[in-house]
């Protein structure tokens, strides 16, 4: 199957949620890998839209970007959950090659070559002030596993690994990932909802 990868190289990468997975906080979910170790792993649902906008994170961080956000027309910017695991935390997925700005520290986690993952002020003012920044993800909280608790959900058919593809994370509208990253398995959505893990047969 094309989507059989080792469970050491799960990042960078993807998660595609099965269609038995009914933890409510990974239902229908795709997730961005950004790190995986022996001592656990960390990603990021990037298809999941919170509640909010961009204006109400903001205004819980500073005024001075709630300002920067409205005059640059990203104050209704959608925000994604990333996870359950600390939802207060910002998190911002982007192309750091856009930003001339951002030194190497404030970048973040690199995903890929021309990702990356930050949560600091300078990154996120950076951003919101860049004329053409790229596009990027706002998202609350991340997932975290403890060691050997994915490689085991992965074997209980929770995951579907999938290689990682910088357009499915950025480029594609976040209601269509999931369908899209079923689409790269080489299944069909639909007969996927329907039949569940055996469609991948």
């Amino acid at each position: 199957m094309a989507s059989e990868r080792s469970a050491t190289h799960l990042a960078p990468g993807f998660l595609v949620a099965a269609p038995s997975l009914r933890d409510p906080n990974f239902e229908g979910a795709l997730v961005l890998m950004a790190g995986h170790r022996h001592e656990g792993a960390m990603g990021f649902v990037v298809n999941r839209p919170a509640p909010v906008k961009a204006l109400d994170v903001l205004a819980g961080v500073d005024d001075s970007l709630v300002m920067l956000a409205r005059r640059s027309g990203r104050a209704e910017h959608p925000v994604l959950v990333g996870g359950p695991v600390s939802q207060e935390q910002l998190w911002i997925l982007y192309r750091p090659g856009s930003l001339e700005s951002v030194d190497e520290e404030e970048e973040g986690i690199r995903v890929g070559r021309r990702l990356a993952i930050g949560s600091s002020r300078p990154l996120l003012e950076a951003l919101l002030r860049s004329r053409e920044p790229g596009p990027f993800l706002l998202m609350m909280g991340y997932a975290g596993w403890a060691p050997l608790q994915l490689e085991n959900e992965i074997a209980h058919g929770a995951w579907v690994p999938l290689a990682f593809q910088e357009d499915l994370a950025l480029s594609i509208p976040f209601e269509t990932r999931w369908e899209e990253a079923v689409k790269r398995l080489g299944i069909d959505p639909q007969a996927f909802v329907v039949g569940g893990g055996g469609a991948m047969a």
